[in-house]
């Protein structure tokens, strides 16, 4: 399984690679530092990721942007993308569902609370057995 993760701070980058490989060793992580980052990743790639993580707040090209460039482009329409944001706000929730984020996660503080999120969101491909 290849995910590509959109997130500038490379301490939340490092977090969120342990609670991969805790709950999903085999996964492969890209990072992206940005949105446009993550759209020249995805212009050049003959193998596309299985998922995208995608922070909202990021230099550059925010996740919202980046999220309507995938949803719009029918190469990349079919990949799911997860928000996975400090942003409590409903209404930055509400515009990434409809732009057609597969869910909106808020990022937790601390591994144990990491876990069960990034868990279900990747349970359907565990149970696939993507590898």
């Amino acid at each position: 399984m290849l995910i590509l993760y959109a997130e500038d701070d490379v301490d939340d980058y490092g977090f969120f690679e342990e609670t991969l490989a805790r709950v999903y060793p085999v996964a492969t992580c890209m990072n992206a530092r940005n949105g446009r980052e993550v759209l020249d990743i995805l212009d050049a790639s003959a193998i596309l990721p299985d998922l995208i993580f995608l922070d909202i707040n990021m230099p550059t090209m925010d996740g919202k942007s980046c999220l309507k460039s995938i949803k719009t482009d029918p190469r990349l329409k079919s990949i799911p993308v997860i928000i996975y944001t400090t942003s409590s706000n409903e209404r930055d929730r509400e515009q990434c569902l409809q732009l057609g984020a597969e869910n909106y996660l808020i990022k937790p503080y601390g591994l144990a609370a990491a876990e069960p999120l990034i868990r279900a969101v990747l349970q359907p491909f565990i149970e696939q057995g993507k590898r």
